[in-house]
């Protein structure tokens, strides 16, 4: 029997921004992910997903292939930002307990750091965050989640490449690809 889990990532896209673009993205599959663009930019968006899939990797190809579909294109995959009250829910501890950590006052040292700081709450990637408390033992957070921090890393990575080769000649891209194989 295979046991379906949930991923919990963020699609970073551009397109037009308008109804007409949602619908086609729910369309196209997008029907588990939350969808909202930047105001000041208009066409710059986020998909926030919690896909059910066999692994991270069918998870984020499918979300990228199906935003492709709908002729949007995709510019990065991130996993989700949380705050530290978040981060102290999701591994069952105080929020006194998330705090300490993050300071280094408690645990191995080592607390990722947030991606976003604010001056009241932070926001932290929780994938990094999964990471470190699965490798330290702090909490029993779900090997779900330190997957999607892996394969997000992943994902990103490959879509930035693609998007910079487009700036170098065909015969620098042959260079470089065969250098990297």
């Amino acid at each position: 029997m295979i046991v379906v889990e949930v991923y919990t990532f963020d699609v970073h896209f551009t397109g037009p921004a308008g109804e007409g673009t949602v619908d086609a993205l729910y369309e196209a599959g997008w029907d588990d992910a939350t969808v909202s663009f930047d105001p000041a930019t208009g066409g710059s968006g986020v998909a926030s997903f919690d896909r059910e899939a066999d692994s991270a990797v069918e998870a984020i190809a499918s979300a990228i292939t199906e935003g492709r579909s709908a002729g949007v294109e995709v510019a990065g995959v991130s996993e989700n930002l949380v705050p530290l009250a978040e981060i102290a829910e999701r591994a069952g501890r105080s929020f006194a307990t998330a705090d300490h950590w993050a300071a280094g006052r408690r645990g191995p040292g080592g607390f990722p750091e947030p991606k976003i700081k604010r001056a009241k709450a932070s926001l932290y990637s929780w994938a990094e965050v999964a990471r470190w408390l699965h490798d330290s033992g702090l909490a029993d957070v779900s090997l779900a989640d330190v997957e999607t921090a892996r394969v997000c890393e992943v994902a990103d990575a490959l879509l930035r490449a693609h998007r910079l080769q487009d700036e170098l000649t065909p015969r620098d891209r042959r260079l470089l690809r065969r250098a990297v194989a």
